[in-house]
């Protein structure tokens, strides 16, 4: 019994060895836009999991699930319907059908439908998505990408101005999320004007042209979607402000001095960083100096933005000697470009010829040197 027991579990994993490299296989044809394959591929891997764990687990569903998107990207918009249709019922009687994959499954069926011109039944999935999503509370993408598509079968079921409605929604989601000058938000805003054409409302349909064109002109000359400065009252609300305080360090390590919205993102990295419990930033009396003139003052904003940086990125509060080092690395890049604007740095040229005679790594030692002695006093 032993011995049968140790050879069945051996092929299991061997069968499911092959299933997973088929589904590698897949993906692969599938970036390759060879659809057909990608199919037949597809299909001999659901097989080999039907055999294994039978259709009701949720390892062959989901493969299933995505068998429907080949077919759809294979212009078979009816075959992928009746597939993710099967599915979704498949998953809804074995699993769940009130959980985040249902919904996405119920959205993707409405998506088929409506490529299939059946637009009454795609409005009634993509209603059910939306009904089931939203109990769960997410004000994420995946909603606007629902809302999106209940939009759209309003719109085709002749309901324009219900489209407008959800159309809107979704492109609230989509603008807190990624920004008005986000490809996503642009490449967006052609549906709202259309749903404003169909109601018959001009005005407000050349009010949307007027801000794709601003919008896309922006982009064009590097314009950025930045978080407006809050007041930040506690550690905890700079926590949560992570992401943005990063996109501000980002944006202002990486552009000139007279880049836009640089003097934006300086203050936000000001206000985030001093107050912010996820970084200790150590400004010894060299560095701080930097604040002595207003030539040199955005090069004291650069070191603090490196230094959170730096924290950030390795998830750090206090930084080693190797990190300080990564800092004004960052720093003198950020200043070699940005001194024919400014001037000459004293400081920072210093540092820069010590750079160029190998002498930088020394001299951050002593830096650091002190910054520990400092430290070690005041916790005395």
């Amino acid at each position: 019994m032993m011995l049968f027991l140790s050879a069945w579990c051996q092929t299991d994993e061997f069968t499911r060895q092959q299933a997973d490299k088929l589904d590698s296989v897949t993906v692969k044809l599938m970036n390759q836009k060879r659809y057909e394959d990608a199919i037949k591929t597809k299909e001999r891997e659901l097989a080999i999991l039907k055999a294994l764990y039978g259709e009701k687990d949720t390892t062959y569903i989901k493969q299933f699930a995505f068998s429907a998107k080949l077919y759809y990207r294979n212009e078979q918009p009816d075959m992928a319907a009746k597939i993710i249709e099967q599915a979704a019922q498949l998953y809804a009687d074995n699993v769940s059908n009130s959980d985040a994959l249902y919904a996405f499954y119920l959205d993707n069926l409405s998506l088929y439908q409506s490529s299939n011109n059946e637009y009454d039944k795609a409005k009634e999935n993509s209603r059910k998505a939306l009904t089931i999503y939203e109990k769960l509370g997410q004000q994420d993408f995946d909603l606007a990408i629902i809302l999106m598509h209940m939009a759209e079968t309003s719109h085709y079921c002749g309901e324009s101005q219900e489209a407008l409605k959800y159309e809107i929604r979704s492109l609230n989601i989509i603008k807190k999320l990624c920004g008005e000058h986000s490809d996503e938000y642009i490449g967006e805003l052609p549906f709202l004007q259309k749903y404003y054409q169909a109601v018959g409302d001009e005005k407000n349909a050349q009010r949307v042209g007027e801000k794709i064109e601003k919008l896309q002109k922006e982009k064009d000359d590097g314009f950025v979607d930045l978080p407006e400065l809050i007041e930040f009252k506690s550690a905890e609300l700079c926590h949560e402000h992570n992401d943005d305080a990063l996109k501000c360090i980002q944006y202002y390590l990486t552009h000139t001095i007279r880049a836009p919205q640089m003097e934006q993102a300086a203050q936000y990295i000001m206000a985030w960083s001093i107050a912010s419990g996820d970084v200790n930033i150590v400004i010894g009396e060299e560095v701080g100096s930097l604040a002595s003139s207003k030539e040199s003052m955005p090069y004291l904003v650069g070191f603090m933005a490196a230094y959170s940086y730096v924290c950030l990125r390795d998830n750090v509060k206090d930084l080693n000697e190797a990190q300080l080092m990564d800092v004004f690395d960052i720093l003198l890049q950020f200043y070699e470009p940005n001194s024919s604007l400014t001037g000459k740095v004293e400081l920072l040229d210093k540092y820069l010829k010590l750079k160029e005679k190998g002498k930088l790594e020394k001299e951050i030692h002593k830096i650091f040197t002190e910054q520990q002695a400092h430290q070690n006093t005041d916790n005395k």
